[in-house]
């Protein structure tokens, strides 16, 4: 849902981008208006000027969270950034913004999440900030339950987890069970970095269907070897479980040395360090 005044005049961008990438030839105004600065706005906006845009102009309310490599290359082509900008409504002649400027545009493309449409629920489901507002079990009434965008918008993998935690809940439900929330360790968007991608998958991509099985940095140990391979003293061994097939990763206390390599390279943050040698690092999957 848009919320602005004049939002039928917006073009979304994942619409708009499909057919760029499908080759077509899509009709584009004079002066283009980007909503969103981050990464999908800049590819919105250089298939602007591929599809014979003059001018682009890209406004956001905060800082553009586009990687800077994108920003320069859309201002190399001419593009604008600007920002805060908050929308107020938009005409025939471009954006009005809410301190009355107004910003000239033929064309308004949206590359920015979409707040929920929840008109549809009674009035005595509980809203916060215009999203939904579920209890501890993620249920906003007996036996309906939510997660993702509904909530808030955020990453993806937190899109995941809520929704796996809604999933057991409703099991629970069904089932007159007790739902236990999982007390999942969860890692900091700090410490998710692309870069290990490469490292960790050298061979060609997978598959759509097993595309699963690829690391996403989600807090799963996704058996990397990244461990093994950086430990100096070679205290870290990879043992295969012959009870169910599976494996763990274990540490050998007479080689360990505190270092803490293991903990800081691990692109799932799955080690941790300890104050004393007693609790020794040490993670085990099945």
């Amino acid at each position: 849902m848009i919320p602005w005044p004049g939002n039928e005049r917006i073009v979304k961008g994942l619409d708009f981008l499909k057919s760029v990438n499908r080759g077509e030839k899509v009709k584009v105004g004079k002066r283009v208006i980007i909503i969103g600065c981050g990464n999908s706005g800049m590819d919105a906006a250089v298939g602007a000027y591929q599809m014979g845009a003059e001018q682009v102009v890209c406004i956001d309310v905060q800082r553009p969270a586009a990687f800077q490599k994108e920003i320069d290359h859309v201002e190399e082509l001419g593009g604008e950034l600007i920002w805060p900008v908050f929308t107020k409504e938009i005409t025939a002649e471009g954006i009005i913004t809410n301190a009355g400027d107004l910003i000239k545009g033929d064309m308004v493309i949206i590359t920015i999440g979409e707040s929920p449409d929840l008109s549809y629920l009674p009035a005595d489901i509980q809203l916060e900030r215009g999203y939904l507002k579920p209890a501890g079990d993620l249920s906003i009434a007996p036996g309906v339950f939510t997660a993702g965008d509904t909530i808030k918008p955020g990453r993806l993998v937190d899109a995941i987890g809520a929704g796996r935690q809604a999933a057991l809940a409703a099991q629970a439900y069904l089932s007159g069970g007790v739902y236990v929330s999982e007390d999942k360790k969860k890692i900091p968007a700090a410490r998710l970095k692309t870069a290990y991608f490469k490292k960790c998958h050298t061979c060609d991509l997978p598959e759509a269907k097993d595309e699963y099985n690829r690391c996403i940095s989600c807090g799963t140990c996704r058996d990397c070897h990244m461990c093994i391979k950086s430990c100096p003293e070679n205290a870290i061994s990879r043992n295969l479980r012959p009870d169910n097939g599976g494996f763990e990763y274990v540490v050998d206390p007479d080689k360990c040395i505190g270092c803490g390599i293991c903990a800081g390279i691990c692109p799932s943050g799955i080690w941790a360090m300890y104050p004393n040698a007693e609790a020794i690092p040490m993670y085990k999957t099945v």
